[in-house]
């Protein structure tokens, strides 16, 4: 798992471009299904950045997608907001997605 997000390399963006993919219950929280979905939304959102958690409770479903959107201040003990992701940016992301499942799954 990711204990640290680094978000050095955009230390002045405004906008989001780090989301956290919770996976839902099942084979879906393996680290080998986790690594998978990464490797996936990184082909096709390049410029966005991807960390599959399993570590939440279990929940039936999707996947669910969680912006980044509070990063470390220059001052100590500071939070920095981004601008939350355009709903356009969600659903593309939701949709890639919806169609997704790691090898070794069966699509529903």
């Amino acid at each position: 798992m990711h204990f640290a997000i680094d978000l050095a390399e955009r230390p002045n963006a405004a906008e989001v471009s780090s989301f956290v993919i919770l996976a839902p219950s099942g084979q879906f929280r393996t680290d080998k299904a986790l690594r998978q979905v990464e490797a996936f939304l990184a082909d096709r959102f390049p410029t966005l950045t991807f960390y599959a958690n399993g570590d939440t409770p279990p929940f039936d479903g999707d996947y669910n997608i969680v912006p980044i959107c509070g990063v470390p201040g220059k001052e100590p003990d500071s939070i920095r907001m981004l601008d939350y992701p355009p709903r356009s940016l969600m659903l593309a992301i939701d949709a890639a997605l919806q169609g997704f499942r790691p090898t070794g799954l069966p699509v529903n």
